[in-house]
């Protein structure tokens, strides 16, 4: 880099070490403390580490909210494939209108999103007054809302325009001779998609699972206000910690075990993307 580089990356790189490296560093340390009463303890020790490690309830919320994360991955990826094919191989100039409109639900707060949800799978919600319209059922479906599946269906709704965009950028690299090739040498469809389409597009599909499933590991309102009961995951676990339970330093070794699996999970993602054939150049 050079001088004048240097000069102007300084402020860049003094605010990112403040806002963002200085806080999760002073999280690390406390997450050596531990509580007495109500004064917190500043002898280091792993006695917060082991108890998560220990403790069932901990580890089932950490299980719990990355194969939480890992599902809607899936969801994401088999409805986004599709979408980024047709966007990138079949729109001419309407592409910046509809990936415009793709994004425009991104747009709402997170608050307006829930509660629309809240509004189309109540118990007198769109989706059950239209059922008993039509005869389906007699009485409302009360596991529509406050619910592990209405939970789901906000989250993939929520993210699903990250995978779509990762796999777009993918699927606009494709050069269309390399699946007309395929065609010509006799290969049907789910084999030139087992053997072209996916491992060329691998690094957009990495690049947009990484987005989704590091944003509904972390997510807390949308569990929070549609999961009802089963809405309890490890991010409320350590916001009431952090808040009515005053454990910052349990609070703060669960929030880096958190961050220390995505780390390992985002690493494990770059890796793959830099040993693909696309980024490689051996296509």
């Amino acid at each position: 880099m050079t001088r004048l580089g240097t000069i102007l990356a300084s402020p860049v790189i003094a605010a990112l070490l403040a806002l963002c490296i200085a806080p999760l560093a002073i999280l690390f340390v406390y997450s050596f403390y531990q509580v007495d009463f109500v004064t917190i303890s500043r002898e280091p020790t792993l006695a917060n580490y082991a108890k998560i490690a220990g403790s069932p309830t901990y580890r089932g919320l950490i299980v719990r909210a990355f194969g939480s994360a890992a599902l809607v991955v899936a969801i994401t990826a088999v409805i986004a494939y599709p979408v980024s094919w047709f966007l990138a191989k079949r729109v001419g100039a309407a592409k910046s209108t509809l990936l415009t409109l793709l994004l425009v639900p991104l747009y709402s707060g997170d608050l307006v999103r829930i509660f629309a949800w809240r509004v189309l799978l109540g118990a007198e919600g769109v989706i059950n007054r239209s059922l008993m319209w039509l005869g389906a059922i007699e009485t409302p479906l009360q596991s529509l809302l406050f619910s592990p599946l209405s939970t789901h269906i906000a989250l993939v709704y929520n993210y699903l325009p990250f995978m779509v965009i990762g796999l777009w950028l993918a699927f606009e690299a494709l050069d269309d001779a390399w699946l007309e090739a395929a065609a010509d040498l006799g290969a049907p469809a789910h084999a030139r998609f087992r053997r072209v389409v996916l491992p060329l597009t691998l690094p957009g599909l990495i690049a947009g699972g990484l987005m989704v499933f590091l944003m509904v590991a972390g997510d807390y309102l949308t569990p929070q206000l549609l999961g009802g009961a089963s809405g309890i995951t490890i991010i409320s676990a350590i916001n009431d910690l952090f808040g009515t339970a005053f454990d910052w330093p349990l609070g703060s070794a669960i929030a880096w075990t958190m961050l220390a699996i995505l780390m390992m999970a985002f690493a494990a993602g770059a890796l793959a993307i830099r040993r693909s054939s696309l980024v490689e150049g051996r296509t």
